[in-house]
């Protein structure tokens, strides 16, 4: 085994960004000058008390070419109520959400956008007041067909928001490092985030690192993205996830699959309430703990066969390295150590049923089994 090359990043800089792109929007049918309309899809469930900071961050928005699909799972909070009265000043609609998670939910409501681009937005990410400019600008100027953008961290405290200061971290995978976690799909090494052929989801470097040096490639990820509607429209993406762990990047994967631009700006920006819950709508958790590590296994699994540059040897490479790593570091924090080598195993077995299944070409879901592992963990 040889250490995989770790390949430096290329900026995209406006001249590579705007090379030939007359040409390509015009194959897409696009008119480069054209103010385009968003619609913009916000799954919410419990977040009464955020919403209305939510709502007054769209009212405030800059640009004004856009609609809101919320798509409510009820809880009795009075969710529907706020977003009724909010309907007097903002174009919004409201889908309820009878079954299903996180990711049927972003599903359900792109089925109800008519949107030239289509924007996904979590129910804690306040937009930044030209966060639909910025957005709308990148699609008009330059070949993108997705958009990632920057979060800040930040704290609620009497109606405003704290930003809490983040230290910049780099890349911090060596050569040696990137052989035992899996080399980056090929395609993918310049990317700010990338998925290896071990289906270990790289993150080099933090927002806070990446926000400094400008735009560059990237898979989807984070509380707020953005794509043309009329891509994100055709996309089928089975919702097979309870939390929703790396569904992005499974998403993302797909567009770069199809041959598809996607970028990260940190001109995109918005503020993401940091309050202990997950945009899968559950408080952290012993449980929800288990879940995320178990669902980022299944990633693997999820795009196995589909993707042929995933490899079962670095996949088990990359598990016995990293169970090794945390029984190496488990007195540091026995908690999270113990919960990564049981998510490691627990994703592993249920992935290779999903895979057995296939083989024989049984239909096999995973999600009862996840919702059996939540079912038997405690809350607190």
């Amino acid at each position: 085994m040889f250490p995989c090359h770790n390949y430096l990043f290329d900026k995209i800089t406006e001249e590579q960004t705007t090379k030939n792109q007359t040409r390509q929007m015009r194959d897409k049918g696009v008119n480069l000058g054209q103010d385009f309309w968003v619609s913009v899809v916000i799954p919410t469930h419990k977040r009464a008390d955020v919403l209305p900071y939510l709502l007054a961050a769209l009212k405030h928005q800059s640009y004004k070419k856009f609609d809101v699909v919320f798509v409510v799972k009820p809880s009795g909070d009075n969710t529907e109520t706020i977003l009724e009265e909010a309907a007097d000043t903002l174009k919004l609609k409201v889908v309820i959400q009878t079954e299903g998670y996180i990711v049927d939910a972003y599903f359900l409501g792109v089925k109800h956008t008519t949107g030239d681009i289509v924007a996904f937005l979590d129910d804690d990410a306040l937009p930044a007041e030209d966060w639909l400019q910025e957005t709308v600008k990148i699609f008009q100027t330059s070949q993108a067909d997705g958009v990632t953008g920057d979060s800040f961290p930040v704290l609620l405290k009497k109606g405003n928001i704290e930003i809490i200061k983040e230290p910049e971290v780099p890349e911090v995978f060596s050569q040696f490092e990137f052989a035992f976690f899996g080399c980056p799909i090929k395609g993918l090494e310049k990317y700010k985030n990338a998925i290896a052929n071990s289906g270990f989801v790289y993150e080099r470097g933090n927002n806070a690192y990446w926000r400094k040096r400008g735009t560059v490639r990237a898979l989807l990820r984070g509380p707020s993205m953005a794509v043309w509607g009329d891509v994100l429209r055709k996309i089928e993406l089975p919702g097979e996830w309870l939390l929703g762990c790396a569904w992005e990047m499974a998403l993302g994967w797909q567009l770069w699959q199809k041959g598809l631009m996607l970028i990260y700006s940190p001109r995109v920006k918005v503020y993401h309430i940091v309050h202990g819950r997950t945009s899968s709508r559950d408080f952290l958790s012993p449980r929800t703990d288990l879940l995320w590590a178990v669902e980022a296994e299944l990633l693997f699994y999820r795009l196995y066969g589909a993707e042929p540059q995933l490899s079962v040897i670095s996949k088990l490479e990359s598990d016995l390295f990293r169970v090794a790593h945390s029984l190496k570091n488990i007195r540091t924090n026995p908690r999270y150590h113990l919960r990564k080598i049981e998510g490691i195993s627990i994703g592993n077995i249920i992935g290779i049923k999903w895979l057995l299944y296939k083989s024989i070409g049984a239909n096999y879901s995973p999600l009862p089994d996840l919702i059996k592992i939540k079912k038997s963990q405690p809350q607190t």
